[in-house]
């Protein structure tokens, strides 16, 4: 979990990793920009130069509020229409306009000719399928319409998600989303009911099915204490709100993860295989990763090194999106890297943080970590 660069560790016995040390004149309440975002369920909307990536302008931050799907109209003896497709609108990423589409990020990379780092301009056009639709004026049968498929209310309990409703039902995320009129970042509420499509292979009962028996379930995901330390409520409190959040928002795979990691480090010129080492060793490639430290996703980055990570690279990131969040990383990677006298300083940086490296030198945890890096960094290497 990487450190802003005038954080310090409180006392050379206390564990140094994940003890969330802050900046000057931080607030207990981690009430950066993104973190107030995150708790109020606001959209990044912000857009500016990428300074990190080359200092083209980037649409990949959150979701924008809106999408826009323009199919091109046949003309009189035109034979084809052209496949449907997605205007970019400031924030877009291939993973939004993805999930907000119902297709896989691999093929709407592989129908634009995209890597998994490609910066999105707004205004550029995005293919959302890999064929052609259907000749003009060939015959086709019209098919009956669709019934709609028999539904159930389920009634929101403390510590439900959508996530886990969705796992629970037998039903996609983006089912319920579109049901209940929610979006990723809607907030649930114990009472509140939602509308459930029954699984296409249930079987169509006359009688609704009862609730399943409330499990017990524990009062926080995340705990409060990490390697001996315990940590303080607001902390662990903004820990389990990003959790919480993280679970609700659909996720990229492992594998995904992994190959956004590789992607973003060569396009900010950082050794790919030494960013996947710390996202191997941080989390193991986990976007919904949150420790108790508060250190959230795949690079396991706490909100201020979240803003420090902002100054860097020339814009405010959302530690939430997956881009972002491995953006963030790579960016003080790539900082560490620059201002560590060694490879072996700037790794432990990441863990200890720098000023605490330097002014403690490596606790034993923090020579581990180092000894870990090192090792992934060879197994990802060529």
């Amino acid at each position: 979990m990487p450190f802003p660069p005038d954080s310090d560790t409180t006392d050379p016995n206390d564990a140094p990793h994940r003890t969330a040390a802050e900046s000057p004149g931080a607030q207990d309440d981690r009430s950066s920009g993104w973190a107030r975002r995150a708790r109020t369920g606001s959209a990044v909307t912000a857009v500016a130069a990428l300074a990190a990536l080359g200092g083209g302008t980037v649409a990949h931050a959150a979701p924008a509020q809106t999408a826009q799907v323009t199919a091109a109209p046949l003309l009189v003896g035109q034979k084809t229409a052209k496949s449907p497709e997605h205007t970019v609108s400031p924030g877009d990423s291939l993973w939004a306009v993805a999930q907000r589409h119902g297709v896989a990020v691999d093929e709407l990379m592989r129908w634009n000719d995209l890597s998994g780092a490609a910066l999105l301009m707004p205004g550029q056009k995005l293919r959302l399928s890999g064929g052609e639709a259907p000749a003009a004026g060939a015959s086709k049968e019209t098919a009956p319409p669709a019934e709609d498929p028999p539904r159930t209310d389920h009634v929101v309990r403390s510590g439900d998600s959508l996530w886990s409703i969705s796992q629970a039902r037998g039903v996609s995320v983006q089912s319920l989303l579109e049901a209940n009129d929610l979006t990723v970042n809607s907030l649930l509420r114990p009472g509140q009911r939602l509308s459930v499509a029954a699984p296409a292979s249930a079987t169509v009962r006359t009688a609704a099915a009862p609730e399943p028996a409330e499990e017990p379930r524990p009062e926080r995901a995340v705990g409060d204490s990490f390697l001996g330390r315990t940590y303080e409520d607001s902390v662990v409190d903004s820990a389990n709100r990003h959790h919480e959040q993280l679970t609700a928002r659909p996720a990229p795979s492992r594998e995904e993860m992994r190959r956004l990691v590789h992607d973003t480090a060569v396009q900010m010129g950082v050794d790919p295989a030494l960013a996947l080492a710390h996202a191997y060793q941080e989390s193991g490639f986990d976007h919904r990763a949150v420790s108790p430290a508060d250190a959230v996703g795949t690079m396991q980055v706490i909100p201020d090194a979240g803003d420090w990570a902002s100054g860097l690279v020339g814009r405010e990131l959302d530690l939430l999106d997956p881009q972002d969040n491995v953006t963030a990383g790579v960016a003080i990677i790539r900082q560490l890297g620059r201002s560590a006298p060694s490879t072996d300083v700037a790794i432990a940086a990441y863990y200890q943080g720098l000023h605490g490296v330097k002014k403690y030198g490596m606790y034993d945890d923090t020579k581990q970590y180092v000894k870990n890096v090192k090792s992934h960094r060879k197994r990802f290497g060529p």
